[in-house]
């Protein structure tokens, strides 16, 4: 099976369209989310070094994007990851990724299983064990996985019965963006000031809303630094080919999960029908044992008299 985005004339008008109404690129696209943390320019840069600032809880001060490719093909029958491998200055290693409710069920193993290749790839071989940099794998997640009101949970190496902590050394951050929700409440009622990560999950939850342009603008003016991250997306916008991306992608995704959801009905209906021909062969030699005429058991069971002739 191969994976692939297109993009053809129809893909092509509908981008030219949304620039010609002034549309918002929509953050929760995984490709629109990759092109605006990963670009090659001081706004990106800026943004990608201050998203991973607030996340981490540390002050990153350069980071380099190892895998910029937007359009990704997959031909091993794996949907293609549009992650963002970064490392930093003092050599920390970064993913991050951003996760729809298509994932849900499996999304701690799967984000346990990148952070253990991750720190499996880090090291060449023959460098010690102390050269392992640290190795953080970064989610949010479009879905609400644990059950409490925090937006930020960050997992580390800790002993079981008194919390105490192994190693950070490797670190999964799940941001969770339905909770902004209950952000977006408390800020409406003059409760509270909003954490950078708040903001940034604020901005890739609503930020393709247009609905919320004025709303955002108001967050941003609480958070001043942060201005350039809409400055991005505006500009972002404005081009065509970004919409392009995003268009294919959506429809990409839909085609892929559409050809799989019909694999599985084709195998599921195939998987029943051959499930009652096992069935009514059971019933049929039974029968056989009981001395029932070939032609009452055919009625009975639906089988061909061929069948039960070969049964007999």
């Amino acid at each position: 099976m191969k994976y692939q985005i297109i993009i053809d004339d129809e893909v092509k008008e509908q981008a030219a369209r949304a620039v010609a109404e002034g549309r918002i690129l929509n953050l929760k696209n995984d490709i629109v989310f990759k092109s605006f943390f990963s670009k090659k320019c001081k706004e990106s840069a800026y943004c990608r070094r201050k998203m991973l600032s607030a996340v981490i809880g540390q002050e990153v001060e350069e980071t380099k994007v190892l895998n910029p490719e937007l359009l990704p093909t997959r031909t091993d029958g794996k949907f293609p990851r549009l992650d963002i491998h970064c490392k930093l200055a003092d050599g920390s290693e970064v993913d991050v990724e951003l996760q729809n409710s298509m994932y849900k069920d499996d999304q701690i193993k799967r984000s346990i299983y990148y952070a253990a290749t991750l720190t499996h790839n880090a090291l060449s071989s023959g460098e010690p064990y102390s050269q392992l940099p640290h190795i953080y794998q970064i989610m949010f997640m479009d879905f609400q996985k644990i059950e409490d009101k925090k937006l930020h949970h960050a997992y580390t190496f800790k002993e079981r019965e008194d919390n105490t902590e192994l190693s950070d050394i490797m670190q999964i951050h799940y941001i969770e963006l339905p909770k902004i929700n209950e952000i977006l409440k408390k800020l409406a009622d003059g409760a509270k000031e909003l954490s950078e990560v708040e903001f940034w999950s604020i901005l890739i939850k609503m930020g393709g809303n247009p609905q919320t342009q004025s709303l955002l603008q108001k967050l941003t003016a609480m958070q001043e630094e942060m201005d350039m991250a809409q400055a991005l997306l505006n500009k972002m916008s404005r081009n065509q080919q970004e919409w392009e991306n995003q268009f294919g992608y959506e429809r990409f995704v839909h085609d892929c999960i559409s050809r799989e959801k019909y694999a599985f009905n084709s195998g599921h209906a195939a998987g029943l029908a051959e499930g009652e021909r096992k069935k009514a062969l059971e019933t049929a030699r039974t029968a056989l044992l009981m001395n029932i005429a070939p032609e009452q058991i055919a009625k009975l069971t639906g089988l061909s008299a061929e069948e039960i002739k070969r049964l007999s």
